[in-house]
């Protein structure tokens, strides 16, 4: 029927017989997968998120588990309306708290952040104290604990080798308006590197706030590709360089550079570029490889292939002889 509630274990993906540690663990997949900060400007994925946490909420309470498993959502709502009265009336009623969006920045540091600590805390409903008098209880709320917000951000290949700045304009949580923040991307940033921003996550009631956690993504280069702290850099040659030698210019992540080839090499050599690589942000720079690819002429006559043959001949050798190979 249209607007019936869904079923707590459906949403959560359990049987109905689930332990208390198997519930934690599937509201934990399904809380990192629909988080709001995780889908940007996703309403159904926000509303998945929030149905996840309800669901976690009746069936991580062992009585209100037990009173669903019993009357259904009947029996839920009934047991919720009971604690209100009871809140109420000065007893043991409890406040849950919404987790706020956002983000900010200033000064950082490589490390990396446990998610699981962040989403466990959304699972907790605000703890409860009791005020002691002569002829009263009351119940006060924890303040929301600051928690930590993640940021993703492209880089070109050259930003990620030697570092960048960044303007970053995130909303200001808990504030009207934004705040705009100036990062500094440190040199040598990889693919799925993540740079801590202290001071910048989610604040807490109590003036405290979380960190900024950057998460760096690299755009592939046209014809650069990294390994480690060395560049690589394809590098076609003729025949006859590869045969007689020569030089030749080839781009570098700074300005280009003439490259000697020595006489005789062989496709797949690899001519090293000192101190032309990735820089690390201990002033360590790797190098540049140009990796030699001979290239012969599309359009060979039948007459210049018989004169290659003859060099073979008159210089017989395997090519394949040292590979290695279990052939």
């Amino acid at each position: 029927m249209a607007g019936t509630p869904r079923d707590y274990y459906d949403i959560l993906g359990i049987g109905r017989t689930a332990k208390p540690e198997d519930i934690k663990s599937a509201y934990r997949k399904l809380a990192r997968k629909f988080h709001p900060d995780v889908n940007r400007n996703d309403k159904a994925a926000e509303s998945r998120f929030k149905e996840v946490q309800e669901a976690y909420d009746i069936l991580s309470d062992t009585k209100k588990r037990q009173a669903y498993d019993q009357f259904g959502h009947a029996g839920v709502s009934s047991a919720a309306a009971s604690e209100a009265a009871a809140a109420a009336a000065g007893g043991g009623g409890g406040f849950r708290y919404q987790r706020p969006t956002g983000g900010g920045g200033a000064t950082m540091d490589f490390g990396e952040i446990d998610l699981d600590d962040i989403f466990a805390s959304f699972a907790r409903g605000a703890g409860r104290g009791r005020g002691r008098g002569r002829t009263q209880t009351s119940t006060v709320p924890d303040q929301p604990p600051a928690a930590d917000i993640i940021h993703h951000v492209t880089l070109t290949f050259e930003q990620a080798a030697h570092g960048t700045r960044l303007d970053l304009r995130l909303d200001t949580m808990g504030r009207a308006g934004s705040e705009t923040l100036s990062i500094k991307i440190p040199p040598g940033v990889e693919e799925n590197s993540k740079i801590r921003v202290r001071g910048k996550g989610q604040p807490a009631a109590a003036g405290t706030r979380g960190d900024l956690i950057i998460i760096t993504h690299i755009t592939p280069h046209d014809y650069f590709t990294r390994q480690g702290k060395d560049i690589i850099l394809d590098l076609p040659v003729s025949l006859t360089e590869a045969a007689s030698g020569g030089t030749v210019r080839v781009p570098t992540l700074g300005d280009p550079l003439d490259v000697r080839i020595p006489p005789g090499i062989s496709s797949g050599k690899k001519l090293r570029i000192k101190g032309r690589g990735i820089a690390l942000p201990d002033g360590a720079k790797g190098d540049q490889l140009c990796r030699v690819l001979i290239q012969l002429p599309p359009d060979l006559t039948e007459a210049q292939r018989q004169s290659l043959a003859a060099v073979d001949a008159a210089h017989p050798h395997n090519p394949r002889e040292n590979t290695g190979w279990r052939i």
